[in-house]
């Protein structure tokens, strides 16, 4: 019985609701007494019609920057890492690596060494992050897939090698070296011998077997060689390690997340993707509504427009309002039309401009029209990638936006049924 009583309010509320927006719409597309009102009335949707496909297109154009990013840095770390939480460096030994591999859903696990040095070629250096791997890396990590020039070889104790970000190369002036050019790495080994006397420091050589270039931030910091060179030359033993880098099936990363703490203990610290990059996701996130704060107070601005245009149409309609009236309407009937009004007017310039931004959206996605300008990379273009959140949001922003701009002319409408028409 409550449910048929609750459907049945529910019924007459949307049989109201399309009355209202019926009569709404009749107001909308009427004729006028006075053609400037209609002018106006148009102009207001067209206000909003170029905010929001403003708002759409930018909005898609920051979501192109933002997948671009992810997808580089996701190449770039593992599916899962694993470090401890309180030092550098730790003791794995190769039954827990073996462990770790064996576990349902890991495909390749590697421990890996990770410190800083200085890296010398003539009389140019620079600090780099040196990153000691194995060959399954490749597995892991798809920075092979980012070659610019040479081979992903690691070498190995004897023969170490070196593959090197353009950045790093950049910084070293080796624009036009050849594959094999020996440099010199300097680093303070697990003792923390001080960095004021170089006669202290570990001074090794390797050569240059390859360059690599994925974003910015890596290019320039990045230097993969063998792990036994890394041991060597931070002077760790052959069991010690920064962490345990991994490619999982993502569909089972909880219980190997599980697994690996239940196997090395609580002492350390597994990060997904995400986890390894919070802070970069982060702003992202905050940068994208940011922009979305900005431009809906340009659209609020624009609704000015809308306010002048409801007004004017308060005017106009009055004998409509006291016809109404007279036929039963109440104050709150004619509240509701005049605010249905306003949504109907807001909704068809979303549609206009969502339409808009759809087209740009789609010709920019295929022909890539507006180019980048004087900015280095990895594309030459604005990248665009429209979400139906997005939609949806601007959509709600847009309606939210009607009815506080309809709600002061709606009020006024209400109030002409007391008055006398001129």
């Amino acid at each position: 019985m409550t449910h048929w009583i609750m459907y049945l309010k529910w019924k007459r509320f949307l049989k109201n609701y399309k009355l209202h927006f019926l009569f709404a719409w009749r107001y909308f597309r009427g004729k006028y007494s006075f053609q400037a009102i209609q002018f106006i009335a148009w102009v207001s949707v067209f206000a909003i019609a170029i905010g929001t496909a403003a708002l759409l297109t930018i909005l898609s154009v920051s979501n192109g920057f933002s997948e671009i990013v992810n997808g580089l840095y996701s190449d770039f770390y593992a599916d899962l890492r694993v470090v401890p939480k309180t030092s550098k460096f730790v003791q794995l030994s190769q039954i827990q690596l073996n462990a770790v591999r064996q576990i349902p859903g890991v495909h390749y696990a590697t421990g890996i060494v990770e410190n800083k040095a200085i890296l010398v070629h003539n009389e140019n250096q620079t600090v780099v992050f040196v990153k000691g791997v194995d060959s399954n890396y490749i597995h892991i990590n798809k920075v092979n897939q980012y070659l610019k020039r040479g081979a992903f070889s690691l070498g190995n104790l004897d023969s170490p090698k070196l593959v090197i970000g353009i950045g790093v190369e950049e910084n070293l002036l080796l624009y036009n070296a050849e594959l094999g050019t020996q440099l010199e790495l300097i680093a303070v080994g697990r003792s923390g011998k001080s960095l004021r006397s170089m006669d202290q420091l570990n001074h090794l050589v390797a050569v240059q077997s390859g360059a690599f270039s994925v974003q910015q931030e890596f290019d320039a910091q990045y230097v993969f060689t063998s792990n036994q060179f890394a041991q060597y030359l931070f002077d760790l033993d052959t069991n010690q390690y920064s962490g345990i880098e991994l490619s999982i099936d993502l569909n089972k990363e909880k219980s190997i997340v599980t697994a690996i703490q239940n196997i090395l203990g609580p002492s350390f610290l597994v990060q997904n993707k995400y986890q390894q990059n919070a802070d970069l996701y982060k702003i992202m996130q905050i940068e994208k509504w940011i922009i979305f704060a900005i431009l809906a107070l340009i659209m609020v601005i624009a609704s000015f427009n809308l306010v002048g245009a409801l007004t004017m149409l308060v005017l106009e309609k009055q004998k409509d309002i006291h016809v109404l009236h007279a036929m039963g309407a109440t104050a709150g009937t004619i509240q509701k039309i005049f605010l249905s009004l306003s949504i109907v007017m807001s909704l068809t310039g979303a549609l206009i401009g969502g339409l808009i931004a759809s087209c740009l959206i789609f010709l920019q996605g295929q022909f890539h029209f507006i180019q980048l300008q004087g900015v280095s990379f990895v594309i030459d273009y604005y990248p665009v990638k429209a979400i139906w959140t997005d939609y949806i949001a601007v959509i709600g922003l847009v309606v939210l936006i009607a009815i506080v701009a309809g709600w002061v002319p709606a009020k006024k409408a209400a109030g002409r049924i007391f008055e006398k028409i001129g």
